[in-house]
């Protein structure tokens, strides 16, 4: 008994520790590097934090990323969103 409740319990832990890691099995993944899907999400942060707040903003822009980089699958293509394409892009996010 005690043995399987180490078991669940190191599975759950498991899984909150890849959930919440930002960097792991996005969709960004398979066209960016680990760098440039940071970089992105900074500057998503940094553009749209004014408009939406810094934790809106924040979590508007994990999930854009991965619709961004479908969208540019070359990285330096990314870089030409403009803002209010970079909103209506985080709009479907939310």
């Amino acid at each position: 008994m005690k043995r399987a409740l180490k078991f669940s319990t190191l599975i759950v832990v498991t899984m909150i520790a890849f959930g919440s890691c930002k960097a792991l099995a996005r969709t960004a993944a398979k066209y960016w590097t680990k760098k440039q899907i940071k970089e992105f999400v900074q500057n998503c942060e940094t553009k749209t934090a004014k408009l939406l707040g810094e934790d809106k903003a924040g979590k508007v822009c994990d999930c854009a990323v991965d619709k961004v980089a479908v969208q540019y699958k070359n990285y330096e293509d990314s870089k030409s969103v403009s803002v209010p394409e970079l909103l209506k892009i985080a709009n479907e996010c939310r």
